[in-house]
Formats: structure tokens, C-alpha cells, sequence
């Protein structure tokens, strides 16, 4: 026990350079080492950890994007300036050296510090092996006092094998990414490839998971090959046939909003075969509810 109580002070002594001394230390014990994970969602994932009165530590993974993390910590918890992250060694773990993890410029604003993901990453791998990682902030002034928080990995394990369950779930795209599509077909045709049946799959099982989607709406074109009474009819068999594959894939048609417009809308020039590729075209937009939230 005397052996142990000696190297976890000379591992903090190495990082600070030279002293052990925190002015303010916040970590959770083995009583309170909360970790709790959001409700399955296909849409979000959400794993958080509460670091007694320091703040909080969230890690989250939206559909579509990669896992980063974000560390809120109540207001003068961090001095403004440089944060260092490591990956500290608990006291059971004796002989395990202190890793660097990265540095971030902390601004005191009301903004949660956001982690990259490489960063996130390790500090996940550091949890997993049983380390505790952590903010560290010195300053070259002596009268400015030190401090350190750090996540624990008491309570972890179990809570981390729930978010990865929720991540194994999410869809492979977020709203900002499927909420406006673009397909275009050949000259004279109305027929949908095996890509575009692909992406319609994926905005239906989209818009079947997300609640706040109310309205889909599709809008069809044609170039201006052709009488404009032809081209109106071609550009209402095109919006027919999104329209109709969107239903027999799960689609409420209710909330389906199918217009056609010929040739009156070009995106690109009619005077070119490239142009023409462009405005042969069928849109798929989704609108969610219009939400007005408090501020406070």
C-alpha cells in the first residue's frame, strides 16, 4: 500500500512538471460514478457521465456522422486557455504511465468544449482499459491555481455496452444529409434506376423514424426536348413514378406533396447536352415540424 500511494504521486508530479499539488480536483467515486446512456434511437446516441460539481462529459453519435464528445463545466470550473487531455492512471491500476491525449483551447463561453474525434476515440479506448481520462489546466503563474477533472471508469463498461448497442442500430444518414434528394433520368424516360430505387429506400426508412418529419414533397421536370404539352406529361409521369414507389415502400401517402412542372424550371442550360442531363429531374424534399423551443 505505501508503494502504491507513492507512484500515483510521482505520475501526476511528471505531467505537472514537478508538483502534485491540485488546488481543484474533481472526479467521481466509486459512490457516485454516474454513467448514463440515451433511449435507443436510430437517429442518436448518446453516452454522458457526471463529474461531481465540475460539470459533465457527453459523448454522442448522430446517424450519419462519427462519435465526438463534448465537455460542459459549470461557469469558473476552467480558467480560458490551454487544456490538456490525458489519460491518467487510478490507484488500482500502480506502474500505469500517464498518455497525452491532446490539447484544446478552452474559450469561457456558455459553448461546451467539442472534442475531435480522434480524441474522443482514445479517450473511449482509455475508459475501456481502465484509465481515467482527463482535463488538466496549469499556468505558468504560481498564484493561479491548478486544476484537474477527470472521468472515471467505475460504472462504465456496462453503460458503454448499451451506447454501443444504440450505435449498431443508427441509420447510415442524419436529416441534414437525406432531406433533399435529386434524381434524373434519360431522355424520354420515367423509369428509376437501382440507385435511385436505393436512395428512395433509405429516405423512406428515414422518414419512418424520425417523428418530426410531416411532409414530403416531390417535383418533377423535364428539359425542354420536345412540345412543352409533351414535356408537362413526361415530368407527370416522373413524379407518378417516385410518388408510387415511395408509397409501396411504407410512405403515408398523406403526407406526400406530388407536383410536375415541364420544362418551366431549368437548373442548367437547355443548350447543352450536359444542361439538358441536369434538368431531366425529379426533387424529394422533407419537412419536419416548424418547433419554437424556449429559450429559458
Amino acid at each position: 500500500m505505501k508503494r502504491l500511494q507513492q507512484l500515483v504521486p510521482m505520475c501526476l508530479c511528471l505531467l505537472m512538471g514537478g508538483t502534485s499539488a491540485y488546488a481543484s480536483s474533481w472526479q467521481a467515486g466509486y459512490e457516485n460514478a454516474l454513467w448514463q446512456t440515451s433511449d435507443p434511437s436510430p437517429l442518436n446516441c448518446e453516452l454522458s457521465h457526471y463529474i461531481p460539481n465540475f460539470g459533465e462529459a457527453r459523448f454522442i453519435h448522430r446517424a450519419g456522422e462519427t462519435v465526438r464528445m463534448e465537455i460542459k463545466p459549470f461557469r469558473n470550473a476552467l480558467r480560458g486557455g490551454e487544456v490538456k487531455l490525458v489519460a491518467l492512471a487510478p490507484q488500482w491500476m500502480p506502474g500505469a504511465d500517464a498518455r497525452a491525449l491532446g490539447k484544446y483551447n478552452f474559450q469561457k463561453t456558455d459553448l461546451p468544449l467539442r472534442i475531435a474525434t480522434p480524441q474522443t476515440e482514445l479517450i473511449l479506448e482509455s475508459l475501456r482499459q481502465g484509465l481515467m481520462p482527463s482535463m488538466v489546466q496549469e499556468d505558468a503563474d504560481s498564484r493561479i491555481e491548478r486544476r484537474r477533472a477527470s472521468l472515471t471508469p467505475i460504472n462504465f463498461h456496462p453503460a458503454f455496452a448499451r451506447f454501443q448497442l444504440c450505435q449498431a442500430k443508427l441509420l447510415p444518414v442524419n436529416y441534414d444529409q437525406i432531406r433533399d434528394i435529386l434524381i434524373t433520368f434519360n431522355l424520354g424516360g420515367a423509369q428509376l434506376t437501382q440507385s435511385d430505387r436505393d436512395q428512395l429506400d433509405l429516405l423512406v426508412r428515414y422518414a419512418y423514424a424520425d417523428p418530426e418529419v410531416i411532409l414530403v414533397m416531390v417535383d418533377a421536370h423535364s428539359d425542354s426536348s420536345g412540345t412543352r404539352r409533351d414535356n408537362r406529361e413526361l415530368s407527370s409521369k416522373r413524379a407518378d413514378t417516385v410518388t408510387k414507389y415511395l408509397v409501396a415502400r411504407g410512405m403515408p401517402q398523406e403526407i406526400i406533396q406530388s407536383q410536375y412542372h415541364g420544362q418551366r424550371y431549368p437548373i442548367a442550360s437547355n443548350r447543352t447536352t450536359d444542361g439538358r442531363s441536369k434538368n431531366r429531374r425529379v426533387t424529394i424534399k422533407l419537412e419536419r415540424e416548424l418547433e419554437i423551443k424556449p429559450i429559458f
